[in-house]
């Protein structure tokens, strides 16, 4: 009896003339793939090397000596604005209970080329009487410099209807400096956060500079 001859097919008779060069092939493309991973990983080494993180540093009060304003004569500038400044040393929740808040006071030079300077910041409680001042000297504000007060949720002197006073001037036409509060407080939880702008007083009444 015949016995019948066995058939390969062509790609399988392809696969093992050319086996050893298939190897290669891949023993080559597979050192390029963990080559370029090795490479990106060393890459992204150096890039992290070279970056520092900087974590946020505790409030701490600005020193007011990193401010100074120098001998300009603040009644010579042409330019100045009264800002009244929404506060709260704490809202009501749960049929009137009161919620301690955290103030900060920030004011933000957005102007690109000239400084500010700060003539006074006044705090005012609910009533409308005098808190605290921050300011016992005129300070500057350079080009996109911030400054910030902080109002502790333990101090609830101001009251839900506190206020800042901010007066500041300029030596001439800039971008209006960003005057705002910030308010966070928790209870449990849960926790509250909003803001408030500052408005312009000093067109509406025609106040005349803050005296220290």
């Amino acid at each position: 009896m015949r016995q019948q001859k066995r058939e390969y097919s062509n790609s399988f008779l392809w696969f093992m003339d050319n086996w050893i060069g298939l190897f290669f092939f891949v023993f080559f493309a597979f050192g390029v793939i963990v080559g370029g991973a090795l490479y990106l990983d060393s890459r992204l080494a150096e890039i992290e090397d070279h970056l520092q993180y900087v974590p946020p540093r505790s409030y701490e009060p600005p020193n007011l000596n990193d401010y100074q304003a120098g001998n300009i004569s603040l009644e010579k500038l042409p330019i100045r604005q009264l800002v009244y400044v929404p506060s709260y040393s704490h809202i009501y929740y749960h049929g009137g209970s009161p919620l301690l808040l955290e103030t900060t006071l920030s004011i933000r030079n957005i102007d690109l080329d000239q400084p500010i300077y700060l003539n006074s910041i006044e705090y005012f409680n609910t009533q409308g009487k005098l808190v605290k001042k921050y300011l016992e000297q005129k300070i500057k504000l350079a080009p996109l410099q911030t400054i910030e007060f902080l109002v502790e949720d333990r101090d609830s002197s101001g009251g839900s209807g506190a206020n800042f006073l901010v007066e500041w001037f300029s030596e001439s036409e800039v971008n209006k400096p960003i005057i705002e509060t910030v308010m966070i407080g928790t209870s449990g939880s849960q926790a509250i956060s909003f803001t408030r702008t500052g408005a312009d007083i000093s067109s509406s009444n025609g106040r005349s500079t803050r005296s220290k």
